[in-house]
């Protein structure tokens, strides 16, 4: 058996004693005692709502005082006991179940004879105290695996969000990263936000929102430094953010951009597709 899925049961149980946990499976089995109070099988129909529903309180409660610890003490030895193929949750489950409605049954006749003074024997109660509570029990260690399940799903879409909000930022640090490298070769009058690059002989135009400077660079090596930035490149010499274009026109069949601060760029057949694939249009 793997660290990872010891791991993985031992924090099950700790969790599982917190009072958040407590308190849902307490509304279970309440949710449960008004179920068979209603119902009241195994001939109780000529008790009162209220003597039934006292009767069931005291039994589903002291269940779950039993099967609560017994099943996940058990879970975790079983899961470090048990040969493969058979050590799995359903199989575990099982057996802690049989386990805990064994216990269960020792102290379930007790509880009948103190509400109906109907025991006559004892050791001959328990066969019969065993299998409803094997029914009872199962019924409601079912309805708590499920609701583990739920919160296990629950804790691991929290955690994927968590994974996927962690990636988010960490892009953004290095997209902001590798444009401030560009950006910080301006003179500090000129550093702002990027709106657009542009290819002037061997010099390289960097427009941002404070206005525009010619640095000694080439082309394609600024474009190396911002392959991870929300840009693209619309001509040979031509490179605009995404969230600098404003709008759009056209002139003939030309495509031309116009940026927020007003300056138009074109976009050539070559970077057309793209241009309009990442502007939507």
């Amino acid at each position: 058996m793997t660290n990872r899925e010891i791991n993985h049961i031992n924090q099950y149980v700790r969790g599982s004693w917190d009072k958040g946990s407590i308190l849902s499976d307490c509304v279970v089995v309440a949710i449960f005692v008004l179920f068979l109070t209603f119902l009241k099988p195994f001939g109780m129909h000529e008790i009162s709502f209220l003597y039934s529903g006292a009767f069931w309180t005291i039994i589903c409660f002291s269940g779950y005082g039993i099967y609560s610890p017994t099943i996940q003490i058990l879970s975790v030895w079983l899961l470090k006991s048990l040969p493969q193929p058979y050590n799995n949750a359903a199989i575990r489950l099982i057996i802690s179940t049989l386990t805990a409605s064994a216990i269960m049954a020792l102290l379930t006749p007790l509880i009948i004879n103190l509400f109906f003074n109907s025991l006559e024997n004892y050791w001959q109660s328990l066969p019969m105290s065993f299998f409803a509570c094997v029914f009872i029990g199962g019924v409601i260690a079912g309805v708590s695996s499920i609701k583990s399940i739920l919160i296990q799903q629950n804790q691991q879409l929290q955690q994927s969000e968590k994974a996927l909000t962690d990636e988010s930022e960490k892009i953004v640090t290095i997209q902001n990263q590798q444009v401030n490298d560009l950006i910080n070769e301006l003179p500090l009058e000129k550093r702002g936000r990027l709106i657009c690059l542009q290819m002037d002989d061997h010099y390289l135009n960097i427009v941002t929102d404070k206005g525009q400077h010619l640095l000694l660079i080439r082309f394609k090596d600024a474009l190396l430094k911002l392959e991870n930035y929300d840009g693209f490149q619309t001509h040979r010499s031509w490179w605009v953010s995404r969230e600098a274009v404003a709008a759009s026109k056209k002139e003939g069949r030309k495509l031309i951009l116009i940026m927020e601060n007003g300056l138009e760029v074109p976009v050539s057949q070559t970077y057309l597709a793209n241009a309009k694939a990442a502007l939507n249009i």
